[in-house]
C-alpha cells in the first residue's frame, strides 16, 4: 500500500472513530478503504450503558422533594452525582474500547446535537442509550425517541406545556436546534407547534405519556399545513421539510468533514438523505466513500 493510502486510512479512522487502535496498526497498511468502511459499519449486539452505583429504592424521588429530611436529600444528591459520573465514564469507556467505533462516534455527535441537562441519572441513562441505539439508524426514529424522552421533555419544560398555558420552549428548540435551524419557521409556527405538543409528558417511572386532558384539540396552522395536529403530527410535518435534511446534513458535514461547507456537496448529500427517508448509515457511508472526503 502506498503512503497516501495509509494516510487516508488513518484519516478515516480519526473522523469515523477515535483513531486507530493499537491492534490495528500492524495491518492498517494492508486495508483498502472499502473494507475499512465495511468494518466500521459492522454492528454487534447492542449493549446498554449503565451506572454502577445501585439506586436508592426507599423513598425514591421523594427524597429530592423540598419536604424530605435534609440528610436523606443530601444522600440522594450524592448517589445521583455518583451515578451520573459513572454513566459519563462508562460512555467514555465505550468510545475508547468498543469495536463499534462508528456507532460511538456518531452517538458522541448526536449527544451534542440533542443536548439536555437533568439531575435524574435514570433519565440521563435512558436518553443516552436511545441516542446510541439509533445513532446509525433512521433520523425520524431518533428524533421521535429523543423528543419523547423524559430528560428532554423535562429539560425543555414540556411537562408544563398545557392547553390553558402553552409553553413554547420545547417547540422552539425542536425546530431551531434539532431539525430545521433558524430562519425556516416563524414565531407563529412556534406558537402553533407548542399547541400541538401540549400534553406531552412523562410519569415518575420515566415513561412517555400523552395527557389527553391537557392537549389542545383545536385547529392549528403549522409550517403551512392546517389541522387538529398532535405532537406526532408536528414532528412528521417538520420531517417533511427539506430544510430539516439540509440542516442535519450541514451539521454532520461540519463535524465529520470540514467546518468550511462546500454547498454543492452538501446539497447533493442533503437531497440523498431526504430521499432515503433520513437513513443515517447511508449518509455516512456516502460521505466516507467519496473521494472529496480524503481531500478535506
Amino acid at each position: 500500500m502506498t503512503l497516501p493510502s495509509l494516510i487516508n486510512n488513518k484519516h478515516l479512522l480519526w473522523r469515523a472513530g477515535f483513531g486507530a487502535g493499537i491492534n490495528q496498526f500492524e495491518d492498517l497498511h494492508k486495508k483498502d478503504i472499502k473494507s475499512l468502511i465495511h468494518d466500521l459499519f459492522t454492528e454487534e449486539t447492542f449493549l446498554f450503558i449503565n451506572y454502577d452505583t445501585p439506586d436508592i429504592v426507599e423513598g425514591g424521588d421523594y427524597m429530592m422533594n423540598d419536604k424530605a429530611p435534609a440528610e436523606k436529600k443530601k444522600e440522594m444528591q450524592r448517589v445521583y452525582r455518583e451515578q451520573n459520573e459513572e454513566l459519563n465514564l462508562n460512555f467514555l469507556d465505550k468510545m475508547v474500547n468498543s469495536k463499534e467505533q462508528m456507532r460511538e462516534k456518531m452517538a458522541f455527535f448526536w449527544h451534542g446535537h440533542f443536548a439536555s441537562r437533568v439531575v435524574n441519572p435514570k433519565f440521563n441513562r435512558q436518553i443516552l442509550n436511545v441516542i446510541r441505539k439509533n445513532a446509525l439508524g433512521n433520523f425520524k426514529d431518533l428524533l421521535f425517541e429523543v423528543s419523547q424522552a423524559p430528560a428532554m421533555l423535562n429539560f425543555l419544560n414540556n411537562q408544563q406545556n398545557k392547553k390553558d398555558h402553552p409553553n413554547e420552549n420545547f417547540a422552539r428548540e425542536v425546530m431551531e436546534l434539532f431539525t430545521m435551524g433558524r430562519g425556516n419557521y416563524t414565531e407563529k409556527d412556534i406558537r402553533e407547534g407548542a399547541r400541538a405538543f401540549t400534553g406531552w409528558g412523562f410519569d415518575k417511572e420515566g415513561n412517555f405519556v400523552e395527557r389527553k386532558k391537557l392537549h389542545d384539540e383545536g385547529t392549528k396552522t403549522f409550517l403551512g399545513k392546517t389541522g387538529n395536529f398532535t405532537g406526532t403530527d408536528a414532528l412528521n410535518i417538520i420531517l417533511e421539510q427539506k430544510a430539516t435534511s439540509k440542516f442535519i446534513t450541514t451539521k454532520i458535514y461540519k463535524f465529520f468533514v470540514n467546518e468550511n461547507v462546500d454547498e454543492t456537496i452538501v446539497n447533493k448529500l442533503s437531497e440523498s438523505f431526504y430521499q432515503s427517508n433520513y437513513d443515517i448509515k447511508k449518509l455516512m457511508i456516502d460521505i466516507f466513500s467519496s473521494s472529496w472526503f480524503y481531500d478535506k
